[in-house]
């Protein structure tokens, strides 16, 4: 491998990363799109030249420019998830994915998710903003050998069958009581009747063998054989699991470049490394918590969201004004852990959809506003000064990859 690319959210997540991510994959030849951590709770929407629109959740948002994925041994595998993709990529888009994955990633279940949705549901107002997904009760439940199921455990049908009876029978009850005080004849009936779904193994281990039909399990070692690798982040640097501000409205997961730093020094890597952090012109969040500098509405006219659709769990897509001071902390602390030379830039997206006049960001606690061409200068000199050795900003101008600019340095655009 002789370069490596990084894209990581700066914020709350749905900030671009899809699109960076497909644009430095059609950019290289030989490259391999690698999810470093997270799950199938990631959204990322990828618009091609030609059109096409999907929203990569548990492949990599490269796969268009054929790319193969490599899931590494801090992903989430959702055996479930993936089918549903996978099918919907060869129906839809005649695209058959090819994919790598660690033999020792964990496998979210059918229960992981059960118990994630039903107890968000009993929260009722004090629910956390979860996707639903699982993850937090996977990596939790994953902290128990007997309980734990990684890819090498899909292998073995009847081991697999007799860990899933445990997880059914003794684990489920055991983390219901446990941790959220409840019993399951307790929760909601609907809730009820799928914890109580005899076919759960069964289906499970059908999807398993499906899944493992369709990829390839590797370690690391399979990045060497491409002369580029384009590490692809889940979420935000606000949800990552060790941002206290946050807590407890954060994910299961390092959000940064922390795991990727150890692949690569595993890798022994000596390569060209870029890492590019991505962030809205404005702010997001989907889901509940904290959130500074949040609106009522949508700060500018023309903003348009077909992917952060209002969902039961996370509900609808927050909005707010940049908030460089966070920009700042987060790209700033995660920086810390980077262990090899880097060039770091900044990427700005949707910046089509800000007004001409009006345009609100905060620094050091003040709000600003200024206009569209102003916000370029202004926040640009301001990136320039405040995260350590940035080199360059790049502005989106529209969904597809061609439409991302790098500003110069009198930062001028039409």
């Amino acid at each position: 491998m002789k370069n490596a690319y990084i894209a990581i959210g700066s914020l709350f997540g749905d900030e671009g990363k899809g699109r960076i991510t497909d644009l430095l994959c059609a950019k290289h030849l030989s490259t391999i799109n690698v999810r470093f951590n997270g799950g199938a709770q990631a959204s990322h929407t990828v618009v091609t030249p030609e059109g096409k629109r999907h929203a990569f959740r548990h492949l990599g948002s490269g796969t268009f420019t054929k790319a193969p994925t490599y899931l590494s041994a801090d992903f989430i595998v959702n055996i479930y998830a993936f089918s549903e993709e996978r099918r919907k990529l060869i129906n839809e888009f005649e695209i058959k994915p090819i994919v790598y994955v660690n033999p020792n990633s964990v496998v979210t279940t059918l229960w992981d998710m059960y118990i994630n949705q039903a107890i968000e549901t009993v929260r009722g107002e004090g629910r956390h903003g979860s996707c639903g997904m699982g993850i937090n009760e996977t990596m939790h439940r994953s902290k128990y050998e007997e309980y734990k199921i990684t890819v090498m455990d899909l292998l073995c049908q009847e081991k697999l069958r007799q860990k899933l009876e445990r997880i059914q029978n003794e684990y489920v009850p055991m983390r219901l009581k446990n941790k959220y005080h409840i019993l399951i004849e307790e929760l909601p009936k609907e809730y009820r009747v799928l914890f109580e779904n005899k076919e759960n193994i069964n289906m499970t281990i059908f999807y398993a063998q499906e899944f493992l039909e369709n990829v390839q399990i590797m370690g690391d070692f399979i990045l060497n054989k491409f002369e580029n690798a384009v590490f692809e982040g889940a979420q935000g640097l606000m949800l990552d699991q060790g941002n206290e501000k946050f807590w407890p409205n954060v994910t299961t997961s390092n959000t940064g470049i922390k795991n990727v730093m150890k692949v690569l020094n595993d890798l022994k890597f000596k390569g060209n490394l870029e890492i590019y952090y991505i962030s809205r012109c404005y702010a997001t969040r989907h889901g509940r918590g904290l959130f500074p500098t949040e609106i009522e509405k949508k700060p500018y006219k023309n903003i348009v969201d077909l992917t952060n659709v209002p969902n039961e769990f996370q509900e609808g897509l927050r909005f707010g004004i940049l908030d460089i001071d966070l920009l700042k902390y987060g790209i700033n602390k995660d920086l810390q852990n980077l262990k090899f030379p880097a060039q770091i830039n900044m990427v700005l997206t949707c910046f089509d959809q800000l007004d001409e006049f009006g345009v609100k960001y905060v620094f050091e606690g003040k709000e600003e506003t200024v206009s569209k061409k102003q916000f370029l200068t202004k926040v640009s000199s301001i990136l320039k000064k405040n995260i350590d050795s940035l080199r360059n900003i790049y502005i989106s101008k529209g969904e597809k990859r061609e439409e991302l600019i790098e500003l110069e340095e009198n930062c001028q655009m039409e």
